[in-house]
C-alpha cells in the first residue's frame, strides 16, 4: 500500500465506527468544497448555472441538493469536454486519464485525481481487513493488456514493486489459468464471468493459494457465485464500482454491501419511499468527493440498488442488499471453450455513433449485434461493424440489427445484459 493509501486506510477504520450524523456532516463538507470548485473552474457547471440552486449568494444550501438536475451517462458523454476542470488544487495531482469500458455503448473519458486513487486503494484494503487479511501479495488483476479501452481504466488499483500482475482477459480461459498458475497470486481482482470461466476450464486449480477474490466490473449472478464458491474455498468479495467513480459499495463479511461513504455521496431513496426501499430498486445517483478533475455531480451511471439495513458493527456505513446492474455472458466456441470478445467500443463508435448495443450469440457461427444508432447506418458502416464483430468472435455470419431501444430490466430488479449467449 502506498504511504498515502495507508494514511487513508487508518482514517477509514475509524470513520466506519462513527455515528451516522457525524459521517453526513463530513460528507456535506466535502460536497460543498467540490461544488464550489466546479462552479468556478468547470465550464459545464459554470456556464449552465446547474449548481446555482445550491447557493444563496456565497452561502451553500444543502437542503436544495435535489434541485440540481441528475447527470446521466449519456449527458456526461455529450458534455465530456466541458466537464474537464480548468485547474485543480495542487494536492489533487498527479492526474491520470481514464476511460470507461463503454459496455453499453459510449465510452466516457475522465481524469482521475490522486486522492481518488488513494481512497480506492484504502477501501480495498479495508474490505480485506474485515476478513482478517492484510495485503495479500502477489495480486493478479484481470485487465485488457492489448491497449484497447478496458486497458485504460484509470490505472492499477494496487501498486507495489513487482507484486501486481495483469492477466489479459481476452486470452482463452486455459491460457489465463496457466498465467495464474505461473503467478500463484494470493489476491485476485476480476470479473465474475471471467473467474467462472477459469473454474470451467480447470476446476479451480489455478486458484490454489488465493486468499481472496474481489469480484468487480459487473453484477454477479447467483448461479455464478454458487459455482465459484463450490470450487473455491477462500474469501469471495463483491466490489461494486465504476471506472469513473471508483468503489461504491463493498461486500462485508455478513454479505451486505457496505456503501463506500468516504469516497462518494450515494443518494438514498426519498423519505416518502424509504419504507418501501427494500421492496424495489432505486436509481443509483452518486457524487464522487474527489473527482475535481472531472466532477460528476448527481451522476447516474445507470444501475439500480435495493437498499438494506446497516450492520451494527459499522454504524457509519449504510448498506445495500443488492445491485441490479450489467451482466456479461461468456461466448462459446465450437470446441466448447468459452471466450470474452475483444469488442472495441471506441472502434464501433468511430464507425457509427450510437447510444447502446447488445451482442447476441445465437449459434456457434451466428452473431446478432443490436444497436441503437444516432442516425441510420450506411451500408458501408454496417459492413465495417460486421467485419469487426467477425474478427473478434470468429463468426461466420453477423447480423446488424438497428433498433430504437434495448430492453433494460434494471428498474424492475433485473439486469442489463450486453453480451448474451443463447447456446
Amino acid at each position: 500500500m502506498t504511504p498515502q493509501g495507508r494514511q487513508v486506510f487508518d482514517s477509514l477504520m475509524k470513520s466506519q465506527l462513527a455515528a451516522r450524523q457525524t459521517v453526513v456532516a463530513y460528507q456535506q463538507g466535502l460536497l460543498e468544497k467540490l461544488c464550489r470548485h466546479a462552479r468556478r473552474h468547470v465550464p459545464f457547471y459554470r456556464d449552465t448555472g446547474r449548481l446555482e440552486p445550491l447557493f444563496d449568494g456565497d452561502r451553500f444550501d444543502m437542503s436544495r441538493w435535489e434541485q440540481v438536475p441528475v447527470l446521466t451517462r449519456e449527458e456526461a458523454y455529450l458534455n465530456r469536454d466541458g466537464l474537464v476542470s480548468e485547474g485543480v488544487p495542487r494536492f489533487m495531482a498527479p492526474i491520470q486519464p481514464g476511460q470507461t469500458t463503454g459496455s453499453t455503448g459510449t465510452p466516457l473519458p475522465f481524469l482521475r485525481t490522486a486522492p481518488s486513487r488513494y481512497v480506492s486503494e484504502a477501501l480495498t484494503a479495508r474490505a480485506l481487513a474485515w476478513r482478517g487479511l492484510s495485503e495479500p501479495r502477489p495480486a493478479a488483476i484481470s485487465k485488457a493488456v492489448t491497449g484497447d479501452v478496458a486497458g485504460k481504466e484509470a490505472g492499477a488499483p494496487l501498486t507495489a514493486s513487482g507484486s501486481v500482475h495483469f492477466v489479459d482477459f481476452f486470452l482463452p480461459p486455459r491460457a489465463q489459468c496457466a498465467e495464474l498458475i505461473r503467478i500463484r497470486p494470493r489476491l485476485v481482482i476480476s470479473y465474475p464471468s471471467i473467474v467462472h470461466s477459469w473454474i470451467l476450464a480447470d476446476g479451480g486449480a489455478c486458484l490454489e493459494g488465493v486468499e481472496a477474490i474481489l469480484l468487480t466490473g459487473e453484477t454477479c449472478r447467483e448461479e455464478t457465485a454458487r459455482a465459484i464458491a463450490a470450487a473455491y474455498g477462500g474469501h469471495l468479495i463483491n466490489l461494486y464500482s465504476c471506472s469513473e467513480a471508483g468503489p461504491m459499495a463493498i461486500q462485508g463479511p455478513k454479505g451486505d454491501l457496505k456503501v463506500c461513504e468516504e469516497n462518494l455521496w450515494l443518494e438514498a431513496p426519498p423519505t416518502v419511499t424509504q419504507a418501501k426501499a427494500n421492496l424495489r430498486p432505486h436509481p443509483v445517483i452518486i457524487t464522487p468527493f474527489y473527482a475535481y478533475a472531472t466532477p460528476l455531480i448527481r451522476y447516474a451511471p445507470g444501475d439500480y440498488a435495493i437498499w438494506g439495513k446497516p450492520d451494527k458493527a459499522t454504524p457509519g456505513l449504510r448498506a445495500l442488499e443488492r445491485i441490479t446492474g450489467r451482466l456479461r455472458n461468456m461466448f462459446k466456441r465450437a470446441d466448447g471453450s468459452l471466450f470474452w470478445p475483444n469488442l472495441s467500443g471506441v472502434k464501433l463508435m468511430k464507425i457509427a455513433p450510437h447510444t447502446h448495443r447488445q451482442l447476441i450469440q445465437e449459434t456457434i457461427g451466428r452473431f446478432v449485434i443490436r444497436v441503437v444508432f444516432d442516425a441510420p447506418p450506411t451500408d458501408d458502416q454496417v459492413r465495417q461493424i460486421q467485419s469487426h464483430v467477425a474478427e473478434v468472435t470468429g463468426a461466420t455470419e453477423v447480423v446488424v440489427d438497428a433498433v430504437s431501444s434495448i430492453d433494460d430490466g434494471r428498474t424492475s430488479g433485473k439486469s442489463y445484459e450486453n453480451f448474451i449467449c443463447l447456446i
